[in-house]
């Protein structure tokens, strides 16, 4: 849960910086939900909404740094890496690499719009990859989605003027002093 909640908290923050951005989720809601609750059938009807939370999770991965042992001696990137050395992968910078993701601080859920060129391989890992894939991504994601859409669809969050905002690096990446926002009512 608290991978989600940071998730979504850096979601709503972004979105509160980004009008134009929150304007068109906000339109995706409206045409596809109305005023109705989302269900997970309206999932695959929300594309946006799940660009905005793909961006969301590259420029702010809820497990910014994962590490792994080497069972046994392997080269990566022309890197010999001996049995038992830990392997240290930074997915926050990985994310923010200019080489895979031009304007990589900018805030651009078209990056991961339909038909838009997926980022190459390893370049986009909020879960991890390959047999330590997070179990719960397919939940986590979900979940994620149907909590913006419900939220979105009745308010607009406002960071409270001169509240500051920080990452806070640890297992998890959460704002450092909370985000402390205020919902108006959407008209």
């Amino acid at each position: 849960h608290e991978t989600t909640s940071n998730t979504l908290s850096w979601t709503l923050y972004l979105l509160s910086q980004n009008p134009e951005v929150e304007a068109q989720l906000c339109a995706e809601l409206d045409a596809v939900l109305g005023k109705r609750a989302p269900t997970v059938e309206d999932l695959k009807r929300l594309p946006v909404t799940e660009s905005v939370i793909n961006e969301a999770l590259r420029l702010y991965p809820p497990a910014p740094v994962v590490s792994r042992t080497a069972i046994e001696p392997c080269e990566i990137g022309g890197y010999q890496i001996p049995a038992g050395a830990e392997v240290v992968i930074w997915l926050y910078w990985t994310h923010r690499d200019a080489r895979w993701y031009p304007e990589p601080e900018a805030f651009r859920p078209s990056r991961f719009a339909e038909g838009a060129p997926p980022p190459p391989r390893g370049a986009f890992l909020p879960f991890g990859a390959g047999t330590r894939i997070c179990i719960g991504k397919d939940f986590a994601m979900m979940e994620a989605r149907l909590v913006l859409a419900t939220v979105m669809q009745r308010f607009r969050l406002r960071l409270t003027p001169g509240h500051p905002v920080a990452q806070r690096f640890a297992i998890t990446l959460s704002p450092r002093n909370g985000l402390r926002m205020r919902p108006e009512l959407r008209a």
